[in-house]
């Protein structure tokens, strides 16, 4: 080993298990006099290794290695690989210019591997620590789940059960003797007893609902102002017209933004038309009706785009939600000013805050809001929209979209 002492080694371990390390892991344990790992992990350290248990206390754990970073040099040992779901972002912003990273084969290399599967296109979801499922994931790419036990395979493939019949596959001790791989569907997932500490990969189920001109199983329509005949709809759901999506997308603009919220998302269109135009963005469409989430769902499968609905009331689905730098308030069930201070709260500075208003109730409750605040660059549009054919002309109510943007 031709490093310097005073090298922060970040080791990925694999499974833990001797024979699955690298030979250069392999070669670097065993020259390291200091090494903080998980109870598991420790096991590889050599003899006479001064160890760091890594548990909740990170500070305790960056401690350790401040102090004996100077004496030799230190590895910290992660399961799987130390780019995937590890103590390595917390590492690099206490230790930026010491590390030196060794990779490993991950839970999700070994979960492809099991299956003989391509995993380049799979999204990685962790649900370690934090509480219920706040959201579930539709679109045209795979899901694997990090799961624990407050958040096991079946407990997610429960809420997940609107995808009853997509594929689903929960890998297990993978890596060690005691590994299992279980396939069937999310239905069937929800039946079974798994282990908290496994993977559930959840794959795309076909998109659904009926529409003209169609692609193979997707309507040829493309985002803003996608056709309102091609949208599935439900009866009491609410849906704004093709016409006012095209003018809010245009002010909202969402392919600058990284995280968008969707507030009473109703049919899902906003949250819709924005992945498709934002692919790069996470979309996360809120609203507290189960019909509607699953309404959102099924129109997100038939577009191809990939959205989190997130199914409660706002502002208390807010909470555990990546920050956002655009929120569009669209529903709010009478509840307009506790969701708008709360959105105006959780967007990141920057960001910008839309609410659209139908009735003139919510129109005078809307103007208030964003005079009152703290918003800047606040604008009010009024899309009026007419359709018909030669003299017939059905006027339909005026829209108002008010934006404003956080400092």
């Amino acid at each position: 080993m031709n490093s310097e002492p005073g090298t922060l080694f970040v080791i990925g371990a694999g499974p833990g298990r001797p024979d699955r390390l690298t030979p250069q892991a392999r070669e670097i344990i065993a020259s390291c006099r200091y090494i903080a790992g998980g109870q598991r992990l420790l096991a590889l350290a050599p003899p006479g290794a001064t160890t760091c248990l890594i548990g909740s206390d990170l500070d305790g754990v960056r401690l350790f290695i401040a102090g004996n970073i100077g004496r030799s040099d230190v590895a910290v040992l992660t399961s799987g690989d130390p780019g995937c779901f590890s103590i390595l972002p917390f590492l690099k912003m206490h230790f930026p210019d010491r590390i030196t990273v060794i990779p490993g084969i991950s839970s999700v290399q070994l979960m492809a591997a099991r299956l003989s599967a391509s995993w380049h296109d799979w999204r990685l979801e962790s649900l370690h620590g934090r509480g219920r499922v706040p959201v579930y994931h539709t679109g045209s790419r795979p899901v694997l789940y990090f799961c624990d036990a407050g958040n096991s395979p079946q407990a997610v493939a429960l809420h997940l059960l609107s995808h009853a019949d997509a594929g689903a596959a929960v890998g297990m001790n993978l890596g060690v003797e005691e590994e299992q791989l279980w396939q069937g569907t999310l239905s069937g997932a929800a039946r079974e007893e798994f282990p908290g500490n496994s993977l559930l990969l959840v794959f795309p189920t076909p998109p659904t609902g009926t529409g003209p001109a169609k692609i193979g199983e997707r309507p040829v329509a493309a985002a803003p102002g996608i056709p309102d005949e091609l949208w599935i709809r439900k009866e009491g759901i609410p849906m704004s017209k093709s016409e006012f999506r095209a003018v809010l997308m245009a002010r909202v603009q969402p392919a600058l933004r990284r995280t968008i919220w969707d507030v009473g998302s109703g049919t899902g269109t906003y949250a819709i038309e924005s992945a498709l135009l934002a692919p790069q963005a996470e979309i996360y469409a809120i609203d507290k009706n189960p019909e509607a989430c699953r309404l959102i769902d099924a129109n997100a499968r038939r577009f191809g785009a990939e959205v989190n609905i997130a199914c409660g009331a706002a502002p208390e689905s807010f909470t555990g939600l990546p920050r956002p730098d655009l929120v569009v308030i669209g529903g709010h069930d009478g509840n307009l000013a506790e969701i708008f201070h709360e959105a105006v709260q959780f967007v990141q500075p920057g960001g910008r805050v839309a609410v659209t208003a139908v009735l003139e109730a919510t129109r005078s409750v809307a103007h208030k809001l964003l005079a009152a605040s703290r918003l800047t660059k606040r604008q009010a549009v009024r899309v009026a929209i007419a359709r018909g054919e030669a003299h017939e002309w059905a006027e339909n109510n005026p829209v108002i979209l008010f934006t404003g943007d956080k400092e």
